[in-house]
């Protein structure tokens, strides 16, 4: 199981991956922009990718997870104000420039949309949730997507469950 987590500046994207990792028991690395770190990273077999362009380079791989993390501004600032002791100007300011720079470079690396919809399996606003929230939704969406993905091979083999 392939699971590549890309997110919004600030909205505890790589925090979610880790703890993500750790609940599934598999390895996490941030490979941000890096195609060979994404490629290294996903030849160990399961794991967490936290990235910018490792939906893009694992597209295709069999049982990838393509996940995308944002939340509001204001959830955002108040992490950065909490993790990077910024004012919320200089927050609110680091977190656009992140954005900015996030959605150029994915540009340049892939030739597509940073933070398309339909690139992704699954979208989720982690403002509401948290962090440990987002955790459980994640978990429990990689979950049900493995019961399915398994009920069909065994559909396909000619047994049934």
């Amino acid at each position: 199981m392939l699971i590549t987590i890309g997110h919004t500046y600030g909205s505890g994207g790589l925090e979610i991956g880790r703890r993500l990792a750790a609940r599934l028991e598999i390895p996490c690395g941030d490979a941000e922009a890096d195609e060979g770190a994404v490629r290294s990273l996903a030849g160990r077999g399961s794991c967490v990718v936290v990235g910018l362009c490792a939906d893009h380079v694992l597209s295709g791989q069999p049982g990838l997870n393509r996940i995308f993390i944002h939340c509001g501004m204001e959830q955002r600032v108040e992490r950065l104000m909490r993790e990077r002791g910024l004012s919320p100007a200089e927050a609110a300011r680091e977190a656009l420039r992140q954005d900015r720079e996030r959605a150029r470079l994915y540009g340049l690396h892939t030739g597509a949309k940073w933070g398309e919809v339909g690139r992704y399996d699954l979208t989720v606003d982690s403002g509401p949730l948290g962090v440990s929230g987002t955790v459980e939704l994640l978990s429990q969406f990689i979950a049900l997507k493995t019961m399915r993905r398994r009920s069909k091979e065994a559909a396909h083999a000619g047994t049934t469950d």
